[in-house]
């Protein structure tokens, strides 16, 4: 889980990209926090752009949602 990758420049991506996600304050399941990603891995392939996969993990629906009663 901390590995970075063997690419330098990749993994300065990997670093740049986990510290904006959490600058964002969205917080665990988006209810708000200071930490919202653990880790990001960036995998590289040579592929054509027609074929770029890209993959995004995020929680179910049910755990981006709150509500509160005043």
């Amino acid at each position: 889980m901390n590995e970075r990758s063997k690419i330098p420049y990749v993994a300065e991506l990997e670093t740049e990209l986990l510290d904006k996600i959490n600058c964002l304050g969205l917080g665990p399941g988006g209810l708000g926090g200071r930490m919202t990603a653990v880790n990001v891995a960036v995998e590289t392939y040579p592929t054509h752009i027609a074929g770029l996969p890209v993959a995004v993990n995020i929680c179910c629906h049910v755990n981006r949602h709150i509500v509160r009663e005043i």
